[in-house]
């Protein structure tokens, strides 16, 4: 529900706030969706105090009660280790998380981000153990550590079952011999002269090194493969992105975007249409793989229609998740560190965290299918 489809659509939100229920009857889902969350924090926790998780006055841990709640995957990241200005998600500090994620029966999401610090558009940085490297021993570094990583997983009994190469590499990756400039981006462009031939050639082939290594390491226990980028909404850079990857045969099984409204990734309708351009042109799964709703970082942003509340966030969900299952291909919806805001103060659960439970009660979708508006 985008800025375009304004007052008629907003108000079907806003009558679906009127009356959330705790909880309501589940919808039935194809086996392949699912719902998730990005659980680092709990492996090695952040700035932000971690609540003490209880429902109902019994004490328990994050993931026992979004499993509970239809929150079936989670994914953890790794940085190379020494990390540095960034929690210290270690290879060390991952592994216990994945062995309980595993064990419970949940899909783990591994994601690699090939630094030793945050990676995302507008950072990507070579680790500083790894720099000096020429760009030959920079790939063969990217694929002795994807394997030594995923084979540390598969040693431990907590085999990922989906491994992301890169995190939100949009603008390429190992920043400055892999980056890309992005086509009207203004922000975060590569050193000139630009060539963008060989900036390709150097991505594609340090993806095609990290691929190598998840699939030598994993053995007969392949994981899928995603890319991962933050266009969500924006067909036309990700049309510019894939298309790349497909003419230099980087062989990869999702396709993962990030999708944030309030760092401008489109709107829900635009998401539908990426996803159906996507399924058109790649024949590939979708995978939200970040999103979260919380205080646009830009002023005027027209696309988040729903509140900044508990339960402005819960009826956001509900549209998002019912938008990517109803899409083609749509494999599922990842919400980017919970322990933001899916919690009360107390440890109990938000709104947002009965998503599942009220996806047939709140549905209001994207405009082009949206109910029509109650008559006063």
């Amino acid at each position: 529900m985008g800025a375009r489809t304004s007052t008629l659509a907003g108000a079907a939100i806003l009558c679906c706030l009127a009356a959330i229920p705790a909880m309501a009857q589940k919808t039935d889902l194809s086996p392949k969706f699912f719902l998730g969350a990005d659980t680092s924090a709990l492996d090695a926790p952040t700035r932000w105090p971690l609540p003490p998780y209880q429902e109902d006055g019994k004490q328990s841990d994050e993931t026992t009660i979004l499993m509970h709640h239809g929150w079936t995957a989670f994914r953890i990241r790794v940085f190379v280790s020494p990390v540095r200005n960034a929690p210290d998600n270690t290879l060390e500090n991952a592994i216990p998380l994945a062995r309980k994620i595993k064990s419970a029966g949940a899909i783990l999401i591994l994601d690699l981000h090939f630094s030793d610090t945050w990676a995302d558009p507008q950072h990507q940085e070579i680790p500083v153990a790894w720099r000096g490297m020429d760009f030959d021993d920079l790939a063969k570094q990217w694929e002795r550590y994807a394997h030594d990583t995923i084979r540390a997983f598969k040693n431990a009994r907590a085999m990922p079952d989906i491994v992301q190469i890169g995190n939100e590499i949009t603008r390429g990756t190992a920043w400055p011999l892999a980056q890309l400039q992005v086509p009207g981006s203004s922000q975060y462009n590569p050193p000139a002269p630009y060539d963008e031939a060989l900036q390709w050639k150097h991505l594609t082939r340090l993806l095609k090194a990290g691929i190598r290594g998840v699939k030598s390491g994993a053995g007969d226990t392949p994981p899928r493969i995603a890319m991962h980028i933050d266009q969500g909404g924006h067909w036309n850079t990700t049309e510019w992105f894939f298309d790349h990857l497909n003419a230099a045969h980087v062989h990869y099984d999702i396709i993962a975007e990030s999708f944030y409204l309030p760092w401008g990734h489109g709107t829900l309708e635009e998401l539908q249409e990426n996803m159906q351009e996507c399924a058109r042109r790649y024949h590939k799964d979708f995978l939200v793989m970040e999103t979260g709703y919380t205080p646009p970082h830009s002023p005027g942003n027209q696309d988040m229609l729903w509140p900044v509340t508990p339960q402005g966030r819960l009826q956001f969900m509900v549209d998002l998740v019912n938008t990517v299952r109803q899409a083609p291909n749509g494999l599922g919806v990842l919400y980017w560190a919970p322990e933001h805001d899916l919690w009360n103060a107390d440890g109990s659960p938000a709104p947002a965290v009965f998503t599942m439970d009220n996806l047939t009660t709140l549905a209001t979708g994207p405009a082009s299918h949206a109910p029509a508006p109650v008559t006063p």
